[in-house]
């Protein structure tokens, strides 16, 4: 009986020791997938770690290149901002340098002005001063001095008024002189030159009296209806009238 006893528990134990055993290993076979699974996450964590590195090793090699090309592109602006103030500063310099320029040239040219007027006057005072001269001779019947007078005036100045009215006093010393030849190529001179001259009534109605006094009744004539056309109004187209 003793030996069952012993035997059942002896049975007993075997069979707790072989319940452990298995459990244990069952726990232990747990713990391997357990550790395994944690192994394979470490693994994943571990690589997702390095491409994180690597990640944050290309995106700070990139912000360094973009930094890199920043810095060189500021500096390249302002390079181009300097010498665009050169630039600028240059041409201010130039502006201004014109701006002496054309204040100098303004200065000459109005220099230059006063000189052409006081010159002007000068010359102007000198036609003058020769036509009143010519003009005094005439009044005093010195013809030829007055002649001499007329003709210098018109060499001298051609372009003038007074040498367009010696034109006329010309032949006027001629006429006062009863030299109606001269006269009258001198008095057709004016009209044809002149027709616009102030002297053009005068001179017709003068010429009229030559042909009158030269007996060619027929240019008489036809100068005193060209008076009369072309001067209705004045003095000598009525006095014309009255001699036809």
């Amino acid at each position: 009986m003793k030996r069952i006893v012993i035997y059942g528990f002896t049975m007993g134990l075997l069979l707790i020791q072989s319940s452990c055993t298995n459990i244990t290993l069952l726990r232990t076979q747990e713990l391997r997938e357990v550790q395994s699974h944690v192994d394979s996450l470490k693994a994943e964590m571990a690589a997702l770690q390095e491409e994180i590195i690597k990640e944050q090793k290309q995106q700070s090699e990139m912000l360094r290149l973009i930094r890199a090309d920043q810095q060189v592109r500021f500096e390249e602006f302002d390079r181009r901002l300097a010498a665009l103030a050169g630039n600028i500063s240059e041409s201010q310099d130039r502006l201004s340098q014109i701006d002496r320029k054309t204040l100098e040239i303004k200065k000459r040219w109005e220099e230059k002005a006063r000189e052409d007027s006081l010159t002007q006057y000068a010359v102007d005072a000198e036609i003058e001063n020769l036509y009143k001269i010519a003009l005094s001779d005439f009044t005093a019947g010195r013809y030829g001095v007055a002649m001499s007078g007329f003709k210098d005036l018109i060499n001298k100045f051609p372009e003038s008024q007074q040498a367009k009215e010696s034109h006329y006093w010309l032949p006027e010393c001629n006429y006062v002189q009863k030299k109606y030849k001269d006269a009258a190529e001198g008095y057709k001179n004016y009209i044809k030159n002149f027709s616009n001259g102030s002297k053009v009534c005068v001179a017709l109605y003068k010429l009229g009296l030559i042909y009158e006094k030269m007996k060619k009744k027929k240019s008489c004539d036809m100068v005193w209806n060209k008076l009369i056309t072309q001067c209705p109004d004045s003095e000598e187209a009525e006095a014309a009238k009255a001699r036809m």
